[in-house]
């Protein structure tokens, strides 16, 4: 940091300090005399060791998950499914490093078909009866940092949880990476912070490299707060791409598109 820009830093601190009538020098008087000094007052400066034991927390919580509430009444039966079993890896942690609250109350629980859904599956008569039977349930416990008005999950929170919940769908059919194409959600009622939450996945259709879904956000007994529908495409193989490249280096730039 430059000398200049160190001066107009120490400069806008004494500013606001002298501006509500406290000045920087008073604050340490205070505490040197031991006067009490209240911890809530934007005024106070912090010591250097409240600093340190903040970011120390705050570090330590990215690694660290609490106690895990307990199930609610509606997943047990989720979880005694034997056609589902629970994801043991997700990609979303349930600590934040933020001071006020968590994003996520406790890790989300996927449940998903163990079995993949092959070609036989696809070739068969009735491979819509069984693609419609392969559902995906995603719990979600959201807490009090990810929220737009208060107590009211954020509508990007709700957003993320979808996606992600299409995209453990999307992997329990076995057929290697995907990615979101589009999804779009229809927020029907404002969700309360707290309690978990279940979004319910179902396969649409396939077809060839596309995926569609759609999903419901419900409290887990019925009520409904979000619903979405969803394009999940696979990539096309590597050997393919290049030949698509190659094609088109050959004609001149133009593309040729294929679905």
């Amino acid at each position: 940091m430059s000398m200049g820009m160190g001066m107009r830093r120490i400069g806008w601190t004494a500013g606001l300090t002298v501006a509500a009538g406290v000045s920087v020098a008073s604050l340490r008087h205070a505490r040197s005399e031991g006067t009490a000094v209240d911890d809530k007052d934007w005024r106070r400066i912090p010591s250097r060791g409240e600093v340190f034991q903040k970011k120390l927390l705050s570090l330590v919580s990215l690694h660290t998950v609490s106690a895990r509430p307990p199930l609610p009444d509606w997943e047990g039966p989720i979880a005694e499914d034997p056609n589902l079993h629970m994801h043991p890896r997700v990609s979303r942690l349930a600590t934040s490093a933020s001071s006020d609250g968590l994003i996520l109350k406790d890790t989300p629980r996927i449940y998903a078909p163990f079995v993949p859904f092959t070609d036989e599956d696809m070739s068969a008569e009735d491979h819509k009866e069984r693609l419609s039977k392969r559902g995906v349930k995603c719990v979600w416990h959201f807490g009090d940092d990810g929220v737009g008005h208060p107590l009211t999950v954020h509508g990007g929170c709700i957003a993320m949880a979808m996606d992600e919940s299409f995209g453990h769908a999307y992997m329990s059919l076995g057929r290697g990476p995907g990615y979101t194409a589009f999804i779009h959600i229809n927020y029907r009622v404002p969700l309360p912070t707290g309690d978990p939450t279940l979004i319910d996945i179902e396969f649409e259709k396939l077809e060839g490299r596309k995926v569609f879904m759609k999903g419901k956000l419900t409290d887990g007994k019925g009520k409904v707060f979000s619903d979405a529908t969803c394009l999940f495409v696979q990539p096309r193989p590597k050997a393919d791409v290049m030949e698509q490249a190659q094609a088109q280096a050959d004609s001149g730039g133009k593309s040729d598109a294929k679905a």
